[in-house]
């Protein structure tokens, strides 16, 4: 397809400075952190307001062309990559970076869906306030991407995940017309409560990865920052004694998150746990937690200084393990009583393709855990690379067959939600909710499945 008209008229829309098709602004936008293969857009274009994306999605509709949303590109599955063959328009959100409101009087806090989760937060914290949910991409990660994954992080077990954060959002639907939802969907209202004018269409766009629409601002619970931050860390060789830890943890819900950032089943386990609250709450949680945690024999305790190291300099050490390489992932929820068998079975099968260097981890949340495996490989060796591409696909299927929900879905992940759910009813649902809105396929097609 010819895209000089679509260029000139995205041009007249943002100005000619935010329309790109050099060839290396192409192959920047035609990955993101992951390994999938990369697939080249055909424009990119940077808009800054609601308006100029209401422009760009009509533009797409006129001439059927793909528009793929995208924040800081720091997700691992090509949910925001252009589709593979098809082209079409990369729409990067990082120009929407303001914050519009910090509503102190009632805990709120509304920004613009590009606006980088580091400027956010930092914003927030000199104010004495903080979000419940942070991203360990946190330097790259904007809500409007991690909202429609929807993201976990630093934060899991007290306030679940950004989805839990969101009170409402602003969206532009597949054919322009914008949408609020929340409170704010009554004209005569601000954004204060996610419910009660009808059915919960903040939930529509929380973890569609744009399927349904493109997110410009949300508005999110904000929390008073706490007095103290106490962190520290514990080792163990049993990961059934580990994981009956982390569910009587997140159960009576005595901490913020616990990172488990090593597992070797069998050798090494390390979980860090994180409380927070006045002086005196911390010290009665840990007291608490170190109850629970000496019922365990096995398990033995390292100390805070590591983890409160890392929390010091988080933004600067998450990810420290992908010095390793680039990395294959397979990251997905399961409830505490199949992690222990998903683990073991995940590491057969990376042991059955001969990975050379992988990592397991989990991170818990309220009734489970995120389950992470990453397959370390240097971009240019295509035999390991191979492996490693062998190996996901078996362990994403494997990991849906056990019951397994995809962190990020993406284009990764698509092929198996689609061969485990076609027959449902929720997977009818979401295919008609997607005909209805997108008719002519444009909003990111074939993410998740659609």
């Amino acid at each position: 397809m010819d895209y000089e008209p679509v260029v000139r008229r995205l041009a007249e829309i943002v100005g000619p400075k935010y329309v790109s098709q050099q060839p290396f602004v192409l192959r920047a936008y035609s990955r993101d952190f992951g390994f999938m293969p990369p697939s080249m857009p055909s424009v990119v274009v940077r808009p800054a307001t609601t308006e100029e994306i209401v422009g760009i999605v009509k533009v797409a509709n006129e001439f059927k062309v793909p528009v793929i949303p995208r924040g800081g590109g720091s997700a691992q599955e090509a949910g925001a990559c252009a589709p593979d063959g098809r082209g079409g328009i990369i729409l990067e959100t990082l120009r929407m970076n303001k914050i519009l409101e910090l509503d102190e009087q009632n805990g709120t806090v509304t920004c613009q869906a590009g606006i980088t989760y580091v400027h956010l937060m930092d914003t927030l914290e000199r104010a004495g306030w903080k979000i419940g949910i942070a991203p360990s991409g946190a330097m790259a990660g904007t809500p409007g991407a991690h909202i429609a994954r929807p993201g976990v992080g630093w934060g899991n077990i007290k306030y679940v995940s950004s989805g839990d954060q969101v009170l409402g959002l602003k969206v532009v639907l597949p054919q322009g017309d914008v949408v609020n939802t929340g409170t704010s969907a009554n004209p005569n209202s601000d954004v204060f409560f996610r419910y009660g004018l009808g059915a919960d269409l903040t939930g529509l766009f929380v973890g569609s990865e744009g399927a349904y629409g493109i997110m410009t601002e949300a508005t999110l619970r904000m929390y008073p920052w706490p007095e103290k931050t106490y962190l520290e860390r514990y080792k163990t060789a049993n990961l059934t004694e580990a994981i009956a830890i982390f569910r009587e943890l997140a159960l009576n819900v005595l901490v913020v998150y616990v990172s488990v950032p090593v597992i070797r089943p069998g050798q090494l386990i390390i979980f860090d746990i994180n409380v927070e609250g006045d002086a005196s709450e911390v010290q009665a949680r840990v007291e608490k937690i170190r109850r629970i945690i000496r019922k365990y024999p096995s398990v033995e305790f390292v100390g805070p200084e590591g983890p409160q190291r890392f929390w010091d300099n988080r933004w600067f050490l998450t990810g420290e393990e992908f010095k390793e390489g680039t990395a294959g992932a397979v990251n997905y929820f399961l409830p505490f009583d199949k992690l222990e068998m998903a683990t073991w079975e995940m590491k057969a099968i990376m042991d059955k393709h001969g990975i050379k260097t992988y990592a397991q981890q989990m991170f818990p949340e309220p009734s489970g855990s995120e389950h992470v495996s990453l397959m370390f490989h240097h971009p240019d060796d295509e035999v390991e690379r191979a492996k490693v591409w062998d190996a996901t696909n078996e362990m994403m299927d494997r990991a849906l067959a056990l019951g397994g929900a995809p962190y990020s879905k993406g284009r990764q992940w698509a092929p198996y939600l689609q061969k485990h759910m076609q027959d449902t009813g929720y997977w009818r649902l979401q295919k008609a909710i997607k005909d209805l809105l997108d008719p002519n396929y444009i909003m990111n097609p074939g993410v998740i499945g659609l």
